[in-house]
């Protein structure tokens, strides 16, 4: 529609209705013609060359469809998780196609910005990540239905990225309301599964993820997606971990494990390594936690961008060795691993090795107070990371307790109930 691309070039350009209009229609009338209203040939020829643009698409229809059938197999790949070296290639030349093309159908450049941004998550770039949602969103009127369920799903992993829980779960129940509308193979329904397993494993809504996992992998297993299988396998394992099942998360793990080492994947096989570690602990096991925990941050430390997975490890890494009183090999950690955390902006683990170094210090002073109360809880709190929020406040409340500060730790005690009623 000529309405569409007039609306969606005039953004792009930086024109407001009133100053592409001047000169040439009212306002309303411009407004009526972005909506799909009629208009005269006249007046539409003259807003597309104050546009730059033409003002017929007639011949754009077939090369239109080409670049959707390669950006559509561009998106099969990479959610499949071939190699990055594959990815970039199929990327740029798709992005040098629609230059030479010179095609101006809306729809297709937005398709391929909204791929682009599939992209970046999946490198982890979380900077040109949040660019591109920010130039996505001033075009959200113009997306059909499944351009729209796209940004709703992209956008869910971006804030689950960033931790943001409500944020992401809000984007991925839109993205699964307008999945039910669009035409959709079981394979797009499968990814989006394993987004909410991936979702609620992380906030502990283990029932939830759990039964989105095993949809999910229902799926993967049919199309042998050995990625996502090691996914899933990896998620239940969590799953199991969490409810303290330690044999049943072992094997999942193990699972986990064999697809990960088909692919020669030192991102999965980090992960995996230190929910084994997890596993070690919870059955008492300290030599093997430490030892997979080493593997975890052998293969974390070949990636970029990932420093606070390995921030992660490396926290757990120090309790381990706290728990057996290994105390200079836990201090060691802890402050390699503060070095790495106090840049991100993610700083749930900068919070927890800061605490832990009190701890194994045995200090508990105003520096620790005011970590507490006015850094760690209000950070938690703005990131409705309820069970985080409680357990601070516990924590804070027992020390004035001991203190014989009454009233405060009476405030405490308040606010880590109010926040484990929000959990239920």
């Amino acid at each position: 529609m000529i309405g569409t691309r007039i609306r969606y070039y005039r953004k792009l350009s930086g024109y407001t209705l009133e100053t592409l209009s001047e000169g040439i229609c009212s306002v309303s009338y411009l407004s009526k013609i972005e909506n799909g209203g009629n208009s005269s040939d006249d007046i539409i020829i003259h807003l597309c060359k104050r546009l730059g643009i033409s003002y017929s698409a007639i011949n754009e229809s077939a090369i239109v469809e080409k670049l959707k059938t390669e950006m559509d197999e561009w998106y099969r790949v990479l959610v499949s998780y071939e190699e990055p070296e594959s990815l970039e290639k199929r990327r740029a030349s798709i992005e040098e196609e629609i230059t030479n093309s010179g095609v101006e159908e809306p729809l297709i450049h937005l398709r391929f910005h909204l791929f682009t941004l599939r992209y970046r998550l999946y490198q982890n770039d979380l900077t040109e990540s949040e660019k591109l949602i920010k130039h996505l969103s001033s075009f959200k009127e113009i997306f059909d239905s499944e351009l729209e369920y796209y940004y709703y799903h992209f956008c869910g992993i971006y804030y689950n990225i960033l931790n943001n829980y409500s944020k992401a779960l809000q984007f991925l129940k839109q993205a699964e309301e307008m999945l039910k509308m669009l035409s959709h193979t079981e394979t797009e329904e499968a990814h989006l599964h394993y987004q909410f397993a991936n979702l609620y494993a992380k906030f502990f809504r283990i029932s939830d993820s759990m039964n989105y996992a095993e949809k999910a992998l229902a799926i993967f297993n049919k199309d042998y997606n050995v990625t996502r299988i090691s996914d899933c396998q990896t998620i239940l394992g969590l799953c199991n971990s969490e409810i303290k099942n330690y044999m049943k998360a072992e094997y999942h793990y193990g699972q986990a494990l064999k697809f990960a080492k088909l692919l020669n994947d030192p991102i999965r096989l980090g992960v995996i390594y230190h929910n084994l570690g997890f596993v070690k602990n919870g059955t008492g096991q300290s030599e093997e936690a430490i030892s997979y925990y080493k593997q975890a941050l052998d293969y974390k430390g070949r990636l970029k961008n990932y420093d606070a997975s390995k921030v992660k490890t490396m926290y757990l890494l120090a309790k381990e060795y706290m728990s057996i009183n290994q105390k200079e090999d836990c201090l060691e950690t802890i402050h390699q691993g503060l070095e790495l955390a106090e840049p991100l902006d993610d700083k749930e683990y900068y919070f927890q090795l800061k605490l832990l170094e009190y701890e194994i210090k045995k200090i508990k002073d105003a520096a620790f107070e005011n970590l507490i109360a006015n850094e760690a809880i209000p950070y938690f709190r703005k990131m409705e990371r309820w069970d985080r929020v409680a357990d601070l406040a516990e924590n804070l409340a027992d020390y004035y307790f001991q203190m014989k500060y009454y009233k405060r730790a009476s405030e405490m005690y308040r606010i880590a109930n109010n926040a484990r009623k929000r959990l239920s």
